[in-house]
């Protein structure tokens, strides 16, 4: 706004000095045409958007883990829609130019462990029943394949949208357009080009169907069921 301002004063003191009867210095018109290019240079540099700041201040500012109401409220009131009995546990960064108001919802029931990064370019939709893990990052915008002189093409959005009870594991990332259906899994590490059928495990770089998940609660894996007998065991032991 100063910026802005003295940009305008600038303005008005060339055209008053710029009158047929004025004797303007030839090193006075200098320093006007120079500042007036200072202010333009720094209103194109500082584009500071509110909400994203506030984002990134609220959840960084708090330890990981811990007071999850008042991080989830502050976010509520920074302008991010987030349901009912969903919290982010922890930071949150949101880059990109889009508006968080408007491109970023989190369902209810849902939880984001974080660090969460979204460029958030196109709208981004995370279902009820949602469940983020660390270091997680959701792009919505991505570049064409340009040519030789310059393989970094075009920028393009695309919305990505998280159905109800999907399940993405650490540092799990998701390319612009894709859709993970309902009930979909996203193991660990996987980097997600295409959209997840729904009720399916998904895994790898690209990510691949492993296999479909029932509706109901699926057995127990081997290993799984190793380590919780040990961690029952340690707990008799005691």
């Amino acid at each position: 706004m100063a910026l802005n301002l003295y940009a305008r004063a600038l303005d008005a003191d060339h055209r008053t000095s710029a009158a047929p009867n004025s004797r303007s210095l030839p090193w006075a018109r200098s320093i006007r045409s120079i500042g007036k290019r200072l202010a333009r240079a720094g209103l194109n540099e500082i584009r500071i958007d509110a909400r994203k700041l506030a984002t990134r201040t609220i959840s960084r500012s708090l330890p990981q883990l811990s007071f999850l109401r008042t991080r989830t409220a502050l976010l509520r009131a920074a302008g991010i829609r987030i349901g009912a009995r969903s919290c982010v546990m922890g930071a949150l960064e949101v880059t990109g130019p889009g508006s968080v108001k408007e491109l970023l919802s989190v369902g209810e029931d849902s939880c984001i462990t974080g660090p969460l990064h979204i460029d958030l370019g196109a709208a981004v939709r995370i279902g009820n029943g949602v469940s983020v893990g660390h270091h997680v990052t959701l792009l919505t915008m991505d570049h064409e394949m340009g040519p030789s002189a310059g393989r970094c093409g075009q920028l393009v959005a695309a919305p990505i949208t998280l159905g109800d009870g999907v399940w993405l594991a650490s540092r799990v990332t998701i390319l612009p357009g894709v859709t993970v259906g309902k009930g979909a899994v996203v193991a660990a590490g996987a980097v997600v080009t295409h959209d997840v059928a729904p009720d399916t495990l998904v895994a790898g770089v690209p990510a691949r169907c492993v296999r479909e998940l029932d509706e109901e609660v699926p057995p127990r894996s081997e290993r799984l069921s190793r380590v919780v007998c040990r961690v029952a065991s340690a707990e008799l032991g005691r």
